[in-house]
């Protein structure tokens, strides 16, 4: 640090003067690069025993996905890009499924295996999550895939939490290049210098990754368990559209019942002209919902909200549709700079709200807020803002109840438009809802709750994980692991 005077004011300067022979294999130039702080983290690295990741010893594969353009269909092989990847796992279910005809033709290597590690390359990079389980998967282009070597001096989990750690984090953010939308580059991974702690440490560090990830399974079992005796309940966890049968060519087939016929009056009550409106399976949907005690959703809930002023504040916590699991309705939030507060995020966000997007409805993109943990919470406009305020029905079943495919079906009817399909609030609040036996309702209430617990508890072991990791790179492995049991006993 050096004092520079201009125009009769002193300012303090900071600075790195760095030879030409320390220059990285990538020949940076750029200042940015060489930012002391970048620097600083680096050589804190660099004090412990350390690998670069590139090294054949430390890993036998380095690449990324597949770079063509994919045809997605409703039944194909899941396609994964970066919003499928979360901390402790893949989120099949979010994923949008490349049709077959294009999945025969990818080679092996485009396919994930059980134990690689992957993490993102483009837009939000730097997400990191180890493959637990043998799937079939696509891997995108904006994700790489390192598999380590046999007989590797660094263990999947471990290098998953270091590349969590705020040094890691830092490296990333160092390397990445470009502008409005950072990337990361595969020469750039393989260069990522790796610190080595022993054996015992990181299998220490194995067992609370892989407690996260148990917890995380336990959270999403809950809420599908949750979604499946709801279903049974409404007697639709198997339900088909009616089917009828034709001959064609001598040979009879069954085929979904899609003829309809309608009075001109309901067609103009409703101003809807479209024929996938009047599909007969939606009319099987509402006798089904008609069959229990029901009543209109305005009268079960509010879609009022107050509005967030940013000016109110210095930062707030911001949820957008892409950040809701499809899987879960659980979400990460943003913290966002009130200053650079987008136009969308208007809706402040109450304890035992549920959030459901009125864009895109049939990816089923539902959020529930247990608790509010956070201040100000502020929601995207693209979402419905529903307060249950009638004591017949609980916020957690009204959840669930729109996370099933009989809720998705209905609000896909109301959608309008084709390129960004979309369903209007007033037509969601005119929704029929069916009102069941409270002993039923607080079953399902339950088995959310106890759902949310495992996911609170799956972060705060992947927190505990990456923080041990950051204490050994900052201390040593003493010091870390301390820390380490501490908070799992806390």
């Amino acid at each position: 640090m050096i004092i520079a005077t201009h125009k009769g004011k002193c300012y303090d300067v900071e600075y790195s003067i760095v030879n030409v022979s320390e220059l990285e294999g990538e020949l940076r130039l750029d200042a940015e690069y060489y930012d002391p702080f970048y620097l600083k983290n680096e050589e804190k690295i660099k004090r412990k025993k350390w690998v670069v990741l590139g090294d054949k010893k430390v890993s036998e594969l380095i690449t990324d996905g597949d770079h063509g353009n994919p045809k997605y269909c409703e039944r194909g092989i899941p396609y994964l890009k970066v919003d499928d990847i979360t901390e402790t796992g893949i989120n099949l279910d979010s994923a949008k499924k490349a049709c077959f005809e294009y999945a025969s033709k990818l080679s092996k290597k485009n396919y994930v295996n059980k134990f690689d590690i992957l993490i993102t390359t483009v837009g939000t990079i730097g997400k990191v999550c180890v493959v637990t389980k043998e799937i079939t998967a696509i891997l995108s282009r904006d994700i790489a895939r390192i598999r380590l070597s046999k007989f590797s001096p660094i263990r999947p989990f471990y290098l998953q939490a270091f590349l969590m750690s705020k040094h890691a984090q830092i490296l990333l953010e160092q390397v990445s290049t470009g502008g409005l939308q950072q990337g990361l580059y595969l020469y750039q991974i393989k260069q990522l210098k790796i610190p080595i702690p022993s054996d015992n440490f990181q299998k220490q560090i194995e067992k609370l990754v892989l407690k996260a990830y148990e917890e995380r399974e336990k959270s999403d079992q809950l809420y599908k368990q949750a979604k499946e005796v709801l279903s049974e309940e409404l007697g639709i966890k198997n339900w088909k559209p009616k089917t009828k049968k034709v001959r064609i060519g001598g040979k009879e087939f069954e085929v979904e019942n899609n003829i309809s016929v309608r009075m001109l009056s309901d067609v103009v009550r409703v101003d809807r002209l479209d024929a996938e409106y009047w599909e007969p399976k939606y009319d099987e949907l509402e006798e089904i919902i008609k069959s229990f005690k029901h009543e209109k959703l305005y009268r079960i809930a509010s879609n009022s909200y107050k509005t967030f002023n940013p000016k109110d504040c210095n930062y707030f916590y911001y949820l957008e549709i892409a950040n809701v699991d499809l899987t879960t309705g659980t979400y990460e939030l943003k913290k966002v700079p009130c200053s650079e507060a987008p136009s969308r995020a208007k809706k402040l966000v109450e304890e035992k709200d549920i959030l459901i997007s009125t864009v895109r409805p049939n990816r089923n993109a539902v959020a529930f807020v247990i608790k509010k943990d956070k201040e100000p919470f502020v929601a995207s406009s693209g979402f419905c803002k529903l307060k249950v305020i009638d004591n017949s029905v609980l916020p957690e079943y009204l959840f669930v109840l729109f996370k099933t495919n009989l809720y998705r079906e209905l609000l896909v009817r109301k959608t309008t438009a084709t390129m960004y399909p979309a369903v209007s609030e007033k037509d969601i609040m005119e929704l029929e809802i069916p009102i069941l036996p409270m002993d039923i309702q607080k079953r399902i209430k339950d088995m959310v709750i106890r759902g949310f617990q495992s996911r609170e508890n799956s972060k705060k072991l992947l927190e505990i994980a990456k923080r041990t990791v950051e204490v050994y790179i900052e201390k040593d492995e003493t010091a870390a692991l301390e820390y380490a049991q501490h908070e799992v006993n806390n």
